[in-house]
Formats: structure tokens, C-alpha cells, sequence
């Protein structure tokens, strides 16, 4: 089995709730303006963050299955099956990339954070959510969202900004 039919397998009948962890990683990065204008969700998996808020998403997966459950959670948002690094998407025309924990399943970020890059308009940013621990991990130098995820954030040009709480 390869890895995007793990993740197929990952998401397979799985159903995914709203959870106060969710509000509040949504309340923060909304008061940022992650939000606003259109944004890219890089590996976006099932959406759920989005349930019942109004945003102008376009979700990027290669689970088939996470996909499907985004549709389901989001319907408002549009779906494309890629991968985080090569997401065909045009250049420079996002105000928003958002990652819910993708960061955390690769030891060098330096693809996506290019891809993402790329995608961004000028004055744009990419907010990346971290888990503490995942995969050998440790983010013990960025400010908590809440529980143990950590947010970071970085401009167009892939430099790392300051973000306080």
C-alpha cells in the first residue's frame, strides 16, 4: 500500500466533529485575517474547521476520501486532488495558504513552503499549524494556539514572522 492510499484508508468512513479545539484555532487565525480574501488550504483533509463559517476556500488534498469528507463538512468550498508541493494552482493569486498539521509529516517544509509561496498574492501569508511531538517534532519555540498546536507564520518570500498572541 502506498502512502496516498493510507490516507485514503485514513479517512475511509471516518467522520470528523467540530471540536472546541477547532473554535479556538479558528478564533485566532481569524483575528489574524487568515480568512479573508481567497485562501488555499493545503492538505485540507476533511474541512471540518470550516463548518458553518463563510469563506472563499479552495481545498488541497491527494486523499480521494478527504476530499469527499470535505464536500461534506464544506460544501461551499472548491476540491482539487493534488499534491501540497505541485498544486497546479495559478501563481500569485491567494491572500491566504493555510496547513492544518501538514507541516508536521515532513522533516524539510521547504517544498510546501515554496509552493505556497508561490501561490501567494504580495503582502499575502501562509499560517501552518503544528502538532508538538508528531513525528519527532518539537515546536517549543512558537506561541500556543491552544492545547499543544503552535502556529507559525511566514511571508511570500518563505521568512518566518513573528506572531504573538
Amino acid at each position: 500500500m502506498n502512502v496516498k492510499e493510507e490516507w485514503d484508508n485514513q479517512w475511509k468512513g471516518k467522520v470528523e466533529t467540530y471540536n472546541r479545539h477547532h473554535q479556538k484555532i479558528w478564533d485566532y487565525l481569524n483575528c489574524l485575517d487568515a480568512f479573508k480574501g481567497n485562501v488555499v488550504d493545503l492538505g485540507c483533509g476533511p474541512c471540518v474547521i470550516y463548518q458553518d463559517k463563510q469563506v472563499s476556500l479552495i481545498g488541497v488534498d491527494w486523499s480521494v476520501e478527504g476530499l469527499y469528507q470535505a464536500r461534506l463538512h464544506y460544501p461551499n468550498g472548491v476540491y482539487i486532488e493534488a499534491d501540497a508541493v505541485n498544486t497546479g494552482l495559478p501563481t500569485g493569486q491567494f491572500d491566504s495558504v493555510v496547513a492544518f498539521g501538514l507541516l508536521d509529516l515532513f522533516e524539510d517544509w521547504t517544498p510546501i513552503v515554496k509552493e505556497a509561496g508561490r501561490l501567494l498574492k504580495d503582502g499575502g501569508k501562509f499560517f501552518a499549524t503544528l502538532l508538538d511531538g508528531y513525528n519527532k517534532h518539537k515546536w517549543k519555540n512558537y506561541k500556543h494556539i491552544t492545547s499543544n498546536w503552535h502556529l507559525v507564520v511566514f511571508d511570500k518570500n518563505g521568512n518566518q514572522l513573528n506572531c504573538s498572541l
